[in-house]
């Protein structure tokens, strides 16, 4: 058995050794080929450098997402719904019939808050204990991009539910108290 692991730890070491190529990337140039996303609107609108990856990742995906290719797209003028879900949250996304998101009801749960709202909140409300955190955003292409954190905290033996929007403008939604 130890011979084994010994070997099998020495494969693994030395296929790492020549997966190394030290060759060089040519650069290649496509004349006429121009590359383009039809949701960088979306994706300037709804992300910033503070959000989780795996939400970076997700709407990554949905703006990538080629609605066009699906057998239920029939081109027609209303919009089209596809719903992107993961453990964590997920994306009801409305596309056009060009395949540009039109309008986004994201819902994460169990995310980290961004070290700047913690401050905050920390600030307001001191000693406490974060208990849960969500995260919402709602996308609209006519209207402003509305971003919503929605934190539970526990300050002596009271939860309190507080919501951050979009400025990070912390509001004290609703204090309960909590069942020991």
């Amino acid at each position: 058995m130890k011979n084994l692991v010994i070997c099998l730890l020495l494969l693994g070491l030395t296929s790492l050794g020549f997966s190394q190529n030290h060759s060089e990337i040519e650069e290649i140039h496509l004349e006429g080929v121009v590359m383009s996303n039809v949701n960088l609107n979306y994706l300037e609108n709804v992300q910033d450098i503070a959000l989780p990856e795996k939400i970076v990742s997700m709407q990554n995906e949905a703006s990538v997402f080629d609605v066009m290719k699906l057998v239920e797209f029939d081109g027609r003028k209303e919009s089209f719904k596809v719903k992107f879900k993961t453990t964590t949250g997920h994306i009801i996304a409305d596309y056009n019939r060009n395949g540009k998101i039109i309008k986004t009801s994201e819902r994460y749960k169990e995310i980290a808050l961004p070290k700047d709202l913690i401050k905050a909140v920390l600030n307001q409300y001191p000693k406490s204990t974060f208990l849960k955190v969500a995260y919402a955003v709602d996308y609209d292409d006519q209207k402003m991009v509305e971003k919503a954190y929605k934190v539970q905290i526990m300050k002596d033996g009271k939860k309190r539910n507080l919501k951050i929007k979009s400025g990070g403008i912390l509001n004290n939604a609703l204090t309960t108290n909590s069942k020991k």
